[in-house]
C-alpha cells in the first residue's frame, strides 16, 4: 500500500494482542488459518466478507467498522496513495453527503 501500514490489520493485532491470545487460539476461534491470519495482520492480505464477520464475532467488535477499515484499505491497495485517489475521495464525499441529504428528506 505505498509504504501505508495496515490499520485494519494492526488494529487485529491489537486486539489479538490485549486479549494476550495466539494466532493459533484466533484461528480455532475463526476458523481462518493462522498463517492467513498472520498475513492479514501484517496487511499482506485482505479478509474476505466471511473471514470479517467472523473475526468481529471472535473479538466481539463492530462489523461495520470492520468493513470500513477493509474498504478503506482496498481502495488504497487498488489506487495507491496520490492526489488523484484523494481528490477522488473527496469527490465520492460529497456525493455521499449529497445522497444522505436526499434520504433524509425522504
Amino acid at each position: 500500500m505505498d509504504g501505508l501500514k495496515s490499520e485494519l490489520g494492526q488494529y487485529l493485532r491489537e486486539l489479538r494482542k490485549d486479549r494476550k491470545e495466539t494466532l493459533h487460539q484466533v484461528s480455532k476461534g475463526t476458523d481462518i488459518d493462522s498463517p492467513m491470519l498472520s498475513k492479514i495482520e501484517r496487511g499482506e492480505r485482505l479478509p474476505t466478507s466471511e473471514q470479517l464477520k467472523r473475526l468481529a464475532k471472535f473479538y466481539k467488535v463492530s462489523e461495520a467498522s470492520l468493513k470500513v477499515m477493509h474498504t478503506a484499505e482496498k481502495i488504497l491497495k487498488e489506487y495507491g496513495a496520490n492526489e488523484t485517489t484523494y481528490d477522488a475521495i473527496q469527490l465520492v464525499s460529497e456525493q455521499l453527503t449529497s445522497y444522505a441529504k436526499k434520504s433524509k428528506d425522504k
